[in-house]
């Protein structure tokens, strides 16, 4: 069963990848291990990317890893593991700033909030089904293993922005300001058509002045998104799930 997260909501086309796919398969129940590594490796070989997988029985493993200078492109996390949990490691791993993508596996849905903060691609429930699976895989191939840009033509001009380094995007002065990791943009050009611009895999509208980066989301309040940069933008009523309005990232 596949738990939704706001990245996962989306077509994937089947491209190429420029390196090595790299994963780690973070499990205690060996059966389990086993059957997640075949599996990930069975729908890299079948969407032809060059791979490497490699289990890990429990999370200290995995860190004794990265220790070493291993490198994953994505981890398959178990969150609840005998020592150290799949989720305190991931949290550990942001702290860091370590942006290796994380897939959640588990046996609950209590986790699910908790897991905002460390920005995984998705939760998969067990037992885990062959097509949650390669969807997650894909997700992660298209939104971290390919370069991306967002081009906005306006009044005869063009702009071409990564979409990684947009944080937010702002309505002012009857245009958008785009907040990136390098500092304002100011684009003539109203939020409602900013909206069109941005690719909604990756950006969502939480109040009627901002559009927020999902993967620039830190942690989410009850009334409050807090940013990566540590920037806080308010959710509008509007688009609060809990108001009936349309949701944001709840």
């Amino acid at each position: 069963m596949q738990i939704p997260m706001p990245s996962a909501i989306m077509s994937v086309k089947e491209r190429a990848v420029s390196r090595m796919y790299r994963v780690a398969v973070c499990e205690d129940e060996k059966n389990l291990r086993e059957d997640l590594c075949a599996q990930c490796a069975a729908i890299l070989s079948e969407l032809q990317v060059e791979h490497t997988v490699t289990p890990y029985s429990s999370a200290e493993e995995l860190e004794a890893a990265f220790s070493a200078g291993a490198e994953f492109s994505l981890l398959c996390l178990d969150i609840l593991m005998d020592g150290k949990t799949g989720m305190k490691l991931a949290q550990e791993l942001r702290e860091r700033d370590d942006r290796t993508s994380i897939l959640f596996i588990t046996g609950s849905t209590e986790f699910l909030k908790d897991g905002y903060s460390v920005r995984p691609i998705q939760y998969l429930l067990k037992p885990v089904s062959r097509e949650d699976l390669e969807q997650a895989i894909k997700t992660d191939l298209r939104l971290y293993h390919q370069p991306r840009t967002v081009t906005f033509r306006v009044a005869g001009r063009t702009f071409v922005l990564p979409a990684e380094d947009i944080l937010c995007a702002e309505s002012r002065d009857h245009g958008s300001v785009l907040h990136t990791t390098h500092g304002e943009q100011f684009i003539l050009c109203p939020l409602s058509q900013m909206q069109e611009y941005l690719p909604k895999d990756r950006f969502c509208r939480c109040h009627n002045s901002f559009i927020v980066n999902l993967f620039h989301i830190r942690r989410v309040s009850s009334r409050t998104i807090c940013l990566t940069d540590g920037r806080d933008l308010s959710i509008g009523r509007r688009y609060d799930d809990r108001n009936g309005g349309k949701p944001c990232v709840l």
